[in-house]
């Protein structure tokens, strides 16, 4: 019995309903097939894993991936993936391209040695950007709602501030405090 049977009568027994989820599936020219196990596409950092026959994944070790598509993935020893290159004529989104001219400003960046700037790492690092820039946006305008919203909260305070109510400032100075310890004190005494 295979370990993904026995797990399925275990978790059939406690009544578990496994869900399923549409991972991010490639082949490569040997006829294996990697996923990032993951919903979406692959994205640099997503840690890659064997697809075993028995439907189990198995993380993959460091090395070169050649895709049936002639893409390339490599991967450090973790599995992750460190860089994603396209089968050579592929072509570059041009949606995603106009996308990012429409939304974004002209950024000069600086390169570390070695790291070559290649059009699939371009699109692959604008498509992580927009939703992070959509999301900022989102933030900022709840961020001025919520300052907006404050500022009448604490413009519409019909009380004093505590520290300027006197029966309370004098219930808490420092003779008010003695005299009730005093109090405390002699009743003890007796």
């Amino acid at each position: 019995m295979k370990n993904i049977e026995i797990l399925q009568k275990v978790a059939d027994l406690v009544g578990f309903k496994f869900g399923t989820y549409d991972f991010a599936e490639v082949e490569l020219e040997g006829g294996l097939v990697i996923s990032n196990q993951t919903e979406g596409d692959f994205m640099v950092g997503d840690v890659v894993s064997v697809k075993n026959e028995d439907g189990t994944y198995t993380i993959v070790g460091a090395g070169e991936h050649r895709l049936l598509d002639g893409g390339l993935f490599i991967t450090d020893e973790e599995g992750k993936l460190v860089e994603i290159r396209e089968a050579e004529g592929a072509e570059v989104s041009v949606e995603v391209e106009a996308e990012t001219q429409e939304n974004m400003e002209e950024v000069s960046v600086e390169l570390p040695e070695g790291v070559e700037l290649t059009p699939s790492v371009v699109e692959e690092v604008v498509k992580a950007l927009i939703p992070m820039v959509e999301e900022l946006k989102t933030i900022t305008e709840e961020m001025k709602k919520l300052k907006k919203d404050f500022e009448t909260f604490k413009a519409s305070s019909a009380y004093e501030p505590l520290k300027e109510d006197k029966v309370v400032a004098s219930a808490f100075s420092t003779d008010h405090r003695y005299e009730v310890l005093r109090s405390m004190k002699s009743k003890m005494r007796k």
